[in-house]
């Protein structure tokens, strides 16, 4: 390894300007101070890393008004923190589904990318920071590990050394951080060198979360074209041919997964040098269809929907959304969905055949479609398909399911092109796995449905999970539940998960053939990995998401060929 600068030489230190750029300031010395003054500069060769949120982590406002509705509160210690929380609450709590509906209409919402910033010990300013579009980022889940990424990818080779993190715990083998895959090799010096010499530069690419997949990433990809690489072209200092070659990398979380995948597998954008994926709920996640049935739990029930009323009038038009519930491949399509009798045994149907769906495979037909009492949106639920318009009656609500019938169509194309289409050739995974954070695995409905499916039955729930009533205590009701309900759910290594996406969805990217998969919690192993799983919306808050996320970029990073070097070789 190169010796550090010698004690004779003084190193002028870099800061960065209001575009992010590096800018390099010094005073004058007395005439008696000889020593050399050093400035350590590169050759301008950007890389930039475009960080895509998950659902709802995108701030959103009104196409039209520019009006803001979508800004979850952060909950830190500030004092604009604390009162933003306190607006939130009393805001939401007022919002009954009309009008969550009215406002976060996929059609009616933009990014908004005016919210606030924390640059933590990235090194930038508020002003490159907003240019980079961080502020179109929830602050609290994703700042902290943005700013993070910036200052470690900034400081990699400096001073003709390689920098104390790297050299310290860079260095290690990607299995003692719970690297599954066993075909990934640790950092070489000579790859963190070589990955040094580029200026990597962190973008935030916020998208409109409720649109479908699909559209988002024909967003992102506007984004990257018109905002990222034409910053380059028009402030980065390269030249034209650098511009024409260069590539961003994409870093995912959840959601933000799906959308690279579209972007670069189903509409073949080819400026993505390669793809690190954080929690992607790969073939979908259960907790979904709880959510569209009981609302959400604990605190963020308020902001996000304490009922399936709350939940289901916006979730239920956003493709979205409803992009995220498992699809024919989640745990290779057997069932998820249990109907189980108060006794305790599966319930069978009039065939003899266990009620655990899809029971042919068809999750679409068999709980999403359906109006049954057990399904995504029963028919007592119809109504908040569509809140805003006039009419009343039976006739509206079969004009409802049948809208509603037609997006779930639309949803199961998309989803079966994504598993076809795979993943980008350059792809690393991580994910989070331990039993202790009940992510969902299995929809259980405990108790006796005899007369919720009576003729003439008109079944009523009480929009948190439960069709039980002070006398009527053996009904249906959802309960939580990790234990093995049939045969085929005995697969004790696909447990647990993250608290929203299950281990059997989180695992598969690295089933599929690519780089690395990263296995975080008490289902996986490693020197590193030692501690408890992580939450799904905060995943990016732990060291070893972190760790993982910074091996992948520095080995995507040497696929790189737009250093003014390299083009010289060429």
């Amino acid at each position: 390894m190169n010796s550090p600068l010698p004690d004779d030489e003084v190193l002028i230190p870099c800061t960065r300007d209001a575009l992010g750029r590096r800018v390099y300031s010094t005073r004058l010395t007395p005439t008696e101070d000889k020593r050399e003054k050093v400035l350590l500069c590169s050759l301008p060769a950007p890389i930039p890393v475009v960080f895509l949120p998950g659902i709802m982590g995108t701030n959103l406002r009104n196409r039209e008004t520019k009006a803001e509705v979508w800004m979850p509160p952060n909950t830190g210690f500030s004092i604009g923190d604390i009162f933003g929380l306190i607006a939130a609450i009393f805001t939401w709590w007022s919002r009954g589904p009309k009008m969550r509906q009215k406002l976060l209409d996929p059609a009616a919402v933009e990014v908004d990318d005016s919210g606030p910033i924390s640059l933590g010990d990235s090194g930038l300013s508020a002003e490159a920071a907003r240019l980079r579009g961080w502020g179109s980022a929830h602050k609290m889940y994703y700042h902290p590990f943005l700013a993070r990424m910036e200052q470690r990818l900034d400081n990699i080779y400096r001073g003709r050394k390689i920098q104390k993190w790297w050299n310290e715990e860079g260095l290690r083998e990607p299995e003692e951080y719970g690297e599954e895959r066993g075909q990934a090799t640790a950092l070489s010096e000579d790859e963190l060198i070589q990955a040094g010499k580029y200026q990597f530069d962190v973008w935030c690419g916020g998208y409109n979360w409720l649109q479908s997949n699909a559209d988002s990433a024909a967003d992102v990809r506007d984004y990257i074209e018109n905002t990222v690489l034409a910053h380059y072209r028009k402030e980065g200092g390269i030249s034209a041919k650098q511009a024409d070659t260069m590539k961003v990398i994409l870093v995912t979380h959840s959601m933000g997964g799906i959308v690279s995948r579209a972007l670069t597998e189903l509409q073949g954008y080819d400026r993505v040098l390669g793809v690190v994926h954080g929690v992607q709920p790969a073939t979908g996640a259960p907790a979904i269809y709880h959510h569209m049935r009981c609302g959400y739990e604990g605190m963020v029930q308020v902001i996000l929907g304490s009922n399936a009323g709350e939940v289901t009038a916006v979730v239920g038009r956003s493709p979205g959304g409803l992009e995220l519930m498992p699809t024919t491949e989640h745990r290779g399509g057997r069932p998820w969905l249990f109907l189980r009798s108060a006794e305790g045994p599966v319930l069978k149907d009039a065939e003899g055949r266990p009620r655990a769906y899809p029971q042919r495979g068809d999750p679409y037909e068999e709980i999403y479609k359906t109006n049954a009492w057990y399904g995504l949106v029963p028919e007592q639920n119809t109504k908040y398909l569509n809140m805003l318009e006039k009419s009343k009656g039976s006739e509206a609500d079969s004009n409802l399911r049948a809208d509603f019938e037609l997006l779930l169509g639309d949803v199961k194309k998309a989803q079966h092109k994504l598993n076809a289409a795979g993943y980008h050739p350059h792809t690393y995974a991580h994910y989070g796995s331990d039993d202790a954070l009940h992510s969902w695995r299995e929809i259980i409905w405990l108790g006796d449905p005899a007369h919720l499916e009576m003729f003439g039955a008109n079944p009523k729930d009480d929009e948190n999970g439960s069709y039980q009533s002070l006398f009527h205590r053996q009904r249906p009701k959802l309960i939580p539940t990790t234990s093995a309900w049939s045969a085929e759910s005995l697969d004790a290594h696909g447990s647990g998960g993250d608290g929203t996406v299950p281990t059997d969805s989180g695992r598969m990217p690295g089933r599929s053939g690519i780089k690395a998969s990263f296995r975080h919690g008490n289902k996986g192993y490693g020197e590193y990995n030692k501690d408890n799983g992580y939450e799904h919306a905060d995943s990016y808050v732990d060291d070893r998401a972190q760790w993982a996320t910074l091996f992948s970029v520095i080995k995507i990073a040497q696929l790189a060929t737009w250093h003014p070097s390299h083009q010289e070789q060429a």
